[in-house]
């Protein structure tokens, strides 16, 4: 049954999650989304970890501010050091994320409460918009959609950037999801090795393309540092969803084979834009996407233009090189 909408006074309690290191310049904006929220009852918990710059003391000053503020200074543990140690504490009866350098729209938080409790979802998401430091966007093309999946569904999609994401933020969680589910710690790329879980464990998702979280993409932050060994985190965490996913649900999720050689190719234009090098493993996702093109053309989630580029990939290493490395000149901070 349906759980009906309470009124403001009887709103559950909802967590919010803010790891922050070396977001000085950044961080203002986004405690200040936060404590705009049209949906008050929240717990905030501001994670300094252990940053060398002003934030640490900053975090003090909003928890001066406002008593929903619980700030939790330690020793640097990374991203997902940072929001386990408020997932070990927290007590709200839903959890949502905020990155940092990120911020939120007023509503996102009531939005997302919202589309849950109605559809009697476990998980509630939103689109990210991707803003970059020229002041150009990038949004989903089928902003204001709403979708309502099976879990079967959700890990259908949830790899292709275009519909849910892998992204933690962005979404909102009955806490039950975390009890035995933490971010692992020393990985880069944390969110590709914790989503597919959080989904796996639910019986209903809701998601709506509507653009409430906005994500700031820029040089210096994890997504977009130079290649090196942790790089390889990446392609680990794709190995590690698609054996997950294809083992336990078969083809009640089609689409998982194009999800990986997707993301594959992007480990491979990290290496192209590196100059790094490492021509067994390439050849082993270009054999990959080669012996599958059949399911890359068939599939729905990705654009003729991406099964294009892919099909160049399987088909000649080099003219793909000349053609990444022209679309990057375009489209340098991509």
């Amino acid at each position: 049954m349906t759980e009906v909408i309470k009124t403001k006074s009887e709103l559950p309690l909802i967590t919010v999650v803010v790891p922050v290191f070396k977001v000085e310049n950044y961080l203002e904006e986004c405690v200040n989304s936060i404590l705009c929220q049209t949906y008050e009852n929240l717990e905030i918990f501001l994670i300094d970890d252990g940053s060398p710059d002003r934030c640490g003391e900053m975090c003090d000053e909003y928890a001066k501010r406002d008593s929903r503020i619980q700030v939790i200074h330690q020793k640097n543990k990374g991203l997902s050091g940072a929001r386990n140690s408020a997932i070990d504490i927290f007590r709200g009866e839903y959890i949502t994320f905020v990155d940092s350098d990120d911020w939120i729209s007023n509503d996102m938080i009531e939005q997302l409460y919202k589309r849950l409790i109605v559809e009697g979802a476990q998980m509630s998401c939103t689109s990210p918009e991707s803003f970059y430091e020229d002041g150009s966007c990038s949004v989903s093309r089928h902003c204001g959609e709403e979708f309502v999946y099976t879990k079967e569904q959700a890990l259908d999609c949830f790899l292709f950037n275009d519909y849910l994401t892998p992204c933690v933020c962005g979404k909102l969680y009955v806490r039950d999801l975390w009890t035995s589910i933490r971010c692992p710690e020393g990985k880069l790329f944390e969110d590709q090795f914790t989503t597919y879980k959080l989904i796996d464990q639910c019986e209903k998702i809701v998601y709506c393309t509507k653009s409430l979280y906005h994500y700031r993409k820029r040089k210096g932050s994890i997504g977009h540092s130079g290649f090196n060994k942790k790089t390889y985190d990446l392609y680990n965490a794709i190995q590690e969803e698609y054996d997950y996913i294809r083992l336990k649900y078969g083809e009640k999720v089609p689409n998982i084979t194009v999800a990986k050689i997707t993301w594959e190719v992007v480990f491979v234009n990290m290496m192209i834009v590196s100059g790094h090098k490492d021509t067994n493993m390439r050849k082993k996702v270009q054999r990959y996407a080669k012996e599958n093109m059949k399911k890359v053309w068939s599939c729905g989630y990705i654009s003729k233009v991406r099964k294009m580029q892919i099909c160049l990939f399987a088909s000649s290493f080099p003219a793909y090189v000349v053609f990444y490395r022209i679309y990057k000149k375009k489209h340098p901070v991509t």
